[in-house]
């Protein structure tokens, strides 16, 4: 089958560029290469931190940013948020991510009553105390409705993944039997949106090392894919899989992205 030149980047963060912070071998050269032939973009679904921290982190690497490069689950988020009116919304997140949340729309309530709150949503908190804990299970015991900014399981450290909202998920489904409503995060495809207003979907290739999330992902888009092994997913995964990446590879560093983009 004959592909279109790939005429946009999207890179994965966590587990594809880096690891705990730390990039792997030559992935910030091979970026940097790329995004002097085509625009290059940056997805996560860690929403642990704002996408100020990460312009901040990928600033320092070196990496290639302009200002629309880091794509996140967040603006996704808010953008649910203002369609639907919504005011007072209980926002579990760590502190960082909550002020930069609060900056971008001063006119929301970021944490209303349990009797105030018309929606809870859920980015990937690694710093709550037990209390914070209670005070989201008061809310969506009672219905109130329940999104989270993604679905993933686990997130990649150094020392071996750690709980990420899928958990959470899981900790709330088992005491109170509720699951969220909505998801902004990968697999959702809206998370190209914005790439896909200037690209047509296999003119977009996406680069990501989980298979549930990045791979989904570009399956639903439509957009082509390469898989590092550095990450979450291993050769054996692979194998079980009906449907395969187009390309799989052992660091970002080994893609050959001259047959990508000819």
């Amino acid at each position: 089958m004959q592909h279109k030149p790939v005429k946009a980047v999207v890179f994965d963060l966590d587990g594809t560029l880096y690891l705990s912070g730390r990039p792997y071998p030559g992935a910030v050269d091979t970026v940097k290469r790329v995004a002097e032939r085509v625009p290059v973009y940056y997805l996560s679904n860690n929403t642990s931190k704002s996408p100020v921290f990460y312009e901040n982190r990928l600033h320092v690497m070196g990496l290639p940013l302009r200002d629309d490069s880091i794509i996140s689950a967040l603006y996704l988020s808010l953008d649910a948020i203002h369609e639907k009116g919504i005011k007072n919304v209980f926002f579990f997140a760590n502190p960082e991510v909550y002020e930069w949340f609060a900056a971008q729309d001063p006119s929301l309530n970021l944490n209303p009553s349990v009797e105030e709150t018309e929606l809870v949503l859920v980015a990937y908190h690694n710093s709550f105390d037990y209390r914070e804990l209670c005070e989201l299970s008061f809310r969506v015991q009672r219905g109130i409705p329940f999104w989270v900014t993604h679905t993933d399981f686990v997130c990649p450290d150094a020392n071996g993944p750690v709980p990420d909202i899928g958990s959470f998920m899981a900790l709330l489904k088992t005491a109170y039997g509720v699951e969220p409503e909505r998801s902004f995060g990968k697999p959702n495809p809206a998370m190209l949106a914005g790439v896909l207003k200037h690209y047509a979907p296999e003119e977009i290739l996406f680069v990501g090392d989980r298979l549930y999330t990045d791979f989904e992902l570009a399956k639903r888009a439509g957009c082509r894919f390469v898989l590092p092994l550095c990450g979450e997913t291993k050769r054996e995964d692979v194998d079980k899989l009906d449907v395969k990446p187009e390309c799989i590879v052992e660091y970002v560093r080994d893609i050959d992205f001259d047959a990508f983009l000819k």
